[in-house]
């Protein structure tokens, strides 16, 4: 490997060598920053190299074992990750770095069950900031631990292009006050890098993040850069105001004929417009017009397969092709157009716009050409997502410009300040109240929604399949969706679309997953985050064009649509399902302990984890699945295994899948198993501790335990008592396992009264509040995360090898 980053760098792009700001960020401190660099510098490559460099190559425990590259939409995932994935390549780092994209949807990979790997995480601030919270979109609830332990322990967060990110820039400032609380413990260092060139500092001093003496430190670019990048600081773009105005009443007819005009064959033409609809009519026109081929939409309302044709063309296409986008590719995209048409939009998003334009400064020699339209609207409503306060100030500045060339060393002296907003500030007390992850009692959840983006800005995910005529209605085992078939819809759009589903009131309906029921309900009501099945003839979506909110008109079934393929998915996750439990073949109590034992072992020597949380760690995989041993999930493992089960007490089971008495439906092993813990050592150092981890390694029972509804012991049972399918009074069978032996144990619920019990004893809740602020939330989740990701690594290896002959 090089010695140096100069040669590092350069064998990872391909290029001489790295800009000095670039070199400069690889020798600076891993501590929370501003990167201040014009667009089309490098910023995306001198953050994962700085890190690459010093966290894999030179092994610095000074630099989190995560990086965690958060942008503001997802259109410019994808790219990134490629640029990342050649980097890794070229480097021969492939098979030592993890590269996974968190989109939501049903992950290819468990990059969370390798917390001592060093890994790159790309997703849209939706995706992270809500695993931050512990509120994970579109993925499941019951993994929502793992990725709030991992995001906020032992990772580098950066948070690209923060000019689009609206309140997400609040919250990743308080997240990181958060995470430097000296009463919070952590494992690892967690800094945060904020890159944009139009960033004022005073959104990152919160509450619980006040400025630093002296400002935060802030990388910019000094001579040297500014000299070597002179072609593109000064790359030639000539400004000019359309004559065309956009109204209520403009027709996009007018629009594409403008567009057309400006038009240089063989060349790349970028439309750049404030929202989606907009962007649809104008593609629409511009094929009416003529235009077919080398013809292109950019937007974030497409599944992915569909974004990939349009945005292969935007990035690789011929050279002659017209691109209409919206402010999807105002960060990140790495295109250069000779001509750029843009709407009227707030200052930063103009700078960023207008860096897609002449990028790298090729069009020097003739010039490139900008032409920007004017906005007449009334309302606020009219220009969202922007204000018209944002809009005036732009065209105050862009009327100055007139006629001049707007490069980057023209627009550095151009300083507007964005008018003052009030956004919403997550506090500690929020997310402490965000560690609990129990539905309220009607079965919801706190929503984050206002942390992660603002207003109309926040989505749901939508995925289509064919459910069947005539009540087109889901089963429960219709599977969740893949990755590639979510769409992403603004909230106010999708609910005004199950309006019109509503309304058309044939049996079509928007489902979402309950995994208390283990159904799927129809649902009526558009929440942020939240992921919906619809049948695939309820509509609402153009391959072409994207999400389009038109309820589909039935037809004879002969006239039906296919729906598109899919691949088979695993069971939708269930507050009652124990889908790990399950793997084709038995195995043993005692060796699946082992290999738990073993795989925790394997993770706590990697972390190099103090013994103070490594002996309870190691003593939680001992016991977490002595609650197996309870008779009637005994009974259930081997039953599903068919005739001739083993005598053995089994932790797996040679079926597929098996069933409880009715009363024990919502059974938990691991409850039963952190009670019979707490039945011989309770009182002991760290007893608490070890309950709560054993308790948490499914992450369906964490800080409270109650009864679910319905939820009630057969008549006749004296007591009243009784949480996921164990009765107070409930006995574990004399068990031995892992060099233990446990006599014949009573499992008491006394711990679910509110108060301490008879004998002085606090509540599980009481407890485990008192260990959640003792360590903090970080850690607490993090230590949870260890075993659980043990456990399941554990049995992923012993479903293998079931499978084997």
């Amino acid at each position: 490997m090089p010695e140096d980053f100069k040669t590092f760098f350069s064998k990872a792009t391909g290029k001489p060598e790295p800009y000095d700001y670039q070199s400069r960020l690889a020798d600076l401190p891993c501590e929370s920053r501003l990167i201040s660099v014009p667009t089309g510098l490098g910023k995306t490559a001198a953050v994962i190299l700085a890190w690459l460099w010093n966290r894999v190559h030179r092994q610095s425990d000074q630099w989190p074992r995560r990086l965690v590259y958060c942008l503001p939409m997802r259109t410019l995932v994808e790219q990134t990750r490629d640029c990342c994935e050649e980097w890794l390549k070229s480097l021969g780092l492939s098979d030592e770095v993890g590269l996974h994209v968190l989109m939501g949807g049903e992950d290819k990979e468990d990059w969370d069950l390798h917390p001592e790997r060093p890994a790159i995480l790309i997703g849209t601030q939706d995706m992270l900031l809500s695993r931050a919270l512990n509120r994970g979109y579109g993925m499941s609830r019951y993994r929502w631990p793992m990725h709030f332990a991992l995001l906020n322990n032992d990772a580098l967060w950066v948070l690209d292009e923060t000019q689009l990110m609206g309140v997400g820039v609040e919250t990743s400032a308080q997240l990181d006050g958060f995470r430097h609380l000296a009463q919070w413990l952590q494992h690892g260092p967690c800094p945060t890098w904020w890159m944009s060139a139009t960033l004022e500092d005073a959104r990152l001093a919160t509450v619980d993040h006040p400025a630093p003496a002296g400002g935060w430190p802030r990388l910019v670019l000094e001579s040297p850069d500014r000299e070597a990048a002179s072609h593109r600081l000064a790359a030639k773009k000539r400004l000019y105001k359309a004559k065309l105005t956009i109204t209520k009443q403009t027709k996009a007819a007018e629009f594409a004929n403008l567009v057309l005009k400006a038009h240089v064959e063989g060349q790349l033409t970028l439309v750049i417009v404030n929202r989606v609809q907009r962007a649809q009519e104008l593609y629409e026109a511009l094929q009416k017009a003529g235009r077919k081929n080398n013809l292109a939409l950019v937007h974030s309302r497409f599944r992915a397969p569909d974004r990939k044709v349009h945005q292969d063309l935007l990035i690789q296409g011929s050279s002659d092709r017209i691109v209409v986008a919206t402010q999807a590719v105002e960060a990140g995209v790495d295109v250069s157009a000779r001509v750029l048409i843009t709407e009227l939009a707030p200052w930063s998003s103009i700078v960023q716009r207008l860096g897609r334009c002449n990028r790298g400064g090729e069009f020097n020699a003739e010039g490139a050409d900008v032409h920007w339209l004017d906005l007449d609207f009334d309302k606020d409503a009219d220009v969202a997502p922007y204000t018209l306060a944002e809009l005036k100030d732009a065209r105050a500045e862009l009327e100055k410009l007139e006629g001049t060339s707007v490069s980057p060393a023209a627009l550095g002296s151009v300083k507007v300040t964005p008018p003052p907003v009030i956004r919403p500030v997550i506090r500690r007390k929020d997310l402490i109240d965000l560690f609990d992850t129990t539905p309220d009692i009607a079965g919801q959840d706190l929503d984050i929604s206002r942390y992660i983006r603002e207003g109309d800005d926040t989505d749901v995910q939508v995925f289509w399949r064919d459910l069947g005529a005539p009540d087109f209605s889901p089963s429960a085992d219709t599977g969740g969706p893949a990755r590639d078939e979510l769409c992403r819809v603004a909230v106010y759009r999708f609910q005004s679309f199950l309006d019109k589903l509503k309304k058309a009131n044939d049996g079509r309906s928007a489902y979402v997953w309950d995994g208390l029921r283990e159904e799927w309900k129809p649902e009526t009501r558009a929440r942020a985050g939240a992921v919906y099945l619809l049948d695939h003839r309820a509509g609402g979506y153009d391959v072409q064009l994207g999400w389009m909110g038109e309820v589909a008109t039935l037809k004879k079934e002969s006239e039906w649509a296919s729906p598109s393929a899919i691949a088979s998915h695993q069971k939708q996750d269930s507050t009652q399902r124990d889908l790990l439990s399950y793997t084709g073949k038995p195995l043993n109590l005692t060796d699946h302990t082992n290999d738990v034992i073993a795989e925790t072992q394997l993770i706590l020597n990697a972390l190099g984890l103090d013994a103070k949380w490594s002996a309870p760690l190691l003593t939680a995989a001992k016991w977490h699945d002595v609650g197996k041993s309870f008779k009637e999930f005994q009974d259930m493992l081997k039953s599903a295994g068919g005739d001739n089960p083993p005598a053995d007490v089994l932790a797996k089971s040679g079926g597929r899948g098996g069933s409880m008495p009715p009363w024990r439906k919502h059974f938990r092993h691991e409850l039963a198993s952190a009670l019979a813990w707490l039945a011989h050592h309770d009182g002991t150092e760290q007893a608490d501790l070890i309950a709560y981890v054993i308790a948490a390694h499914h992450g369906k029972v964490r800080l409270s335990i109650r009864s679910l509804p319905e939820e009630q012991p057969p008549p006749d049972h004296a007591t009243d008592l009784m949480a996921r399918g164990i009765i107070d009074g409930d006995e574990l069978p004399e068990v031995s396992w892992s060099n233990i032996t446990l006599p014949k144990t009573t499992l008491s619920l006394q711990l679910m009264r509110m108060g301490s019990d008879e004998n002085g004893r606090p509540s599980w809740l009481a407890r485990m509040i008192a260990l959640r602020d003792e360590i903090g939330p970080f850690a607490l989740a993090y230590l949870e995360t260890l075993l659980r990701a043990a456990d399941m690594r554990a049995s992923a290896a012993e479903a293998q090898a079931a499978t084997q002959p």
